[in-house]
C-alpha cells in the first residue's frame, strides 16, 4: 500500500519509514526539515512542507493516491509553558495543522488515518495498581497545553463527519525509547551512564513505555486492521517497571553501574515542589501505567521485542554515536 508519513524525519517518523519499506511498502515521507535520513529507495519519496502547514492547500496534492496516513508530525512537549502564545502555537501544529490535513485526506479519499497522540490526555499520575485503559475516564484530563492540544485534535478526527468519510484511529502512546531517541529519554539515559549517585533507590513506582521496533509495529497494524476505524487504541511493552529498575537496566546495558541511594520519595517530592518542579518528579518518580490488553486483543498483537532487549539496542546506539 501506499503510505504518507507526517513528521518522516523525527525519531519514530525515521523508524517508521524504513519499517514500512522494509515490509514492501511505498512511501511519502513529509517533514519539514531535512530528507528522511540516507535511505535510497525507489519507493521513498521525500517531501518538504513549511514548519506550520495550517492551510489545505498545502497538503491537497501530497495526500493524492494515499491509501493511508500516518500522521506523526506536530509540537513536541516542551515543558510546561502556559503561555498565551505557546497556547497558540501547540494548538496551530496539533490541531490545525491535523484539521486541514484530515480534510485534504478525505478529498482525496484516503482510506485510514492513523494519528500518534500521547497517553498524557489521562493527566501526568495514575493510582498505583489501577491502569489507564482506552475506556478509562469519560472525559480526559491533560493538564498541560500539549496534551491539550492532542486531546483536541483527537476529538476532530472522532467527529462524525470525519469519522465517517475516512476511518481515523487514535493511538496513544507512553514514552517510547529505542536507538537514536531523543528528548527526555536521552536525557534519563545519559543520566543513567554517568555514574552520578541518584537519590532514586527508595522510588517504587510503576510506568509503562514502548521500545521503538514495538511501536511501528503496532502502527502498521492498527494501519492494516480492518474494524480498527474509529477506535482509540493503546500500545506499550507490557512490562511495567519502576524508574529506579529503568536506570538499573539502562546501566547494565551500557556495561556501567549505576549508583542509586535510597531517599524519602516524600522529601523528593517535597524537594521538587519547592524547585518549581513538582511535574518533573511525577514523570519521574510517579506511577503512570497504562493497559493495552484490550487493544492488543483487538488487533492479534503482541510486543516482538521486549524491555530488556529494546534497552540494550538503544544503549548500543548511544555508544556508537
Amino acid at each position: 500500500m501506499k503510505c504518507l508519513v507526517t513528521g518522516a524525519n523525527g525519531f519514530i517518523g525515521t523508524h517508521l519509514v524504513r519499517y514500512l519499506l522494509d515490509a514492501g511498502h511505498e512511501v511519502r515521507a513529509v517533514d519539514c526539515s531535512e530528507p528522511v535520513g540516507i535511505i535510497a529507495d525507489q519507493r521513498l519519496e521525500n517531501i518538504r512542507v513549511t514548519q506550520s502547514a495550517d492551510d489545505s492547500v498545502s497538503w491537497q496534492a501530497v495526500c493524492q493516491d494515499v491509501e493511508v496516513i500516518f500522521h506523526l508530525a506536530g509540537r513536541a512537549h516542551r515543558g510546561n509553558d502556559s503561555s498565551l502564545s505557546a497556547h497558540s502555537i501547540y494548538f496551530r501544529d496539533n490541531l490545525e495543522v491535523t484539521r486541514v490535513l484530515a480534510e485534504a485526506a478525505r478529498e482525496a479519499r484516503v482510506r485510514r488515518f492513523v494519528f500518534v497522540s500521547s497517553v498524557g490526555v489521562y493527566g501526568t499520575v495514575s493510582a498505583l495498581g489501577e491502569a489507564f485503559r482506552e475506556d478509562s475516564l469519560a472525559m480526559p484530563h491533560p493538564n498541560d497545553v500539549y496534551a491539550q492540544s492532542k486531546r483536541a485534535a483527537e476529538e476532530f478526527l472522532l467527529s462524525s463527519d470525519i469519522r465517517t468519510a475516512l476511518e481515523p484511529v487514535i493511538v496513544r502512546l507512553p514514552l517510547v525509547y529505542g536507538a537514536g531517541v531523543k528528548g527526555n529519554m536521552a536525557k534519563l539515559m545519559r543520566l543513567a551512564v554517568s555514574g552520578l549517585p541518584l537519590p532514586l533507590a527508595g522510588v517504587d513506582n510503576r510506568r509503562s513505555y514502548i521500545n521503538i521496533p514495538n511501536c511501528v509495529d503496532f502502527l502498521l497494524a492498527a494501519a492494516c486492521h480492518p474494524g480498527a476505524g474509529g477506535r482509540i487504541l493503546l500500545a506499550s511493552d507490557k512490562e511495567d517497571v519502576s524508574t529506579a529498575d529503568f536506570i538499573c537496566k539502562i546501566a547494565r546495558a551500557s556495561r556501567k553501574t549505576a549508583r542509586l541511594f535510597p531517599v524519602s520519595p516524600w522529601l523528593l517530592k517535597m524537594a521538587c515542589s519547592l524547585l518549581g518542579q513538582k511535574t518533573r518528579f511525577e514523570k519521574l518518580a510517579g506511577n503512570f501505567q497504562i493497559d493495552p490488553t484490550a487493544s492488543c486483543a483487538f488487533l492479534g498483537w503482541s510486543p516482538k521485542v521486549g524491555l530488556v532487549e529494546g534497552i540494550a539496542q538503544m544503549c548500543a546506539k548511544y555508544r556508537e554515536a
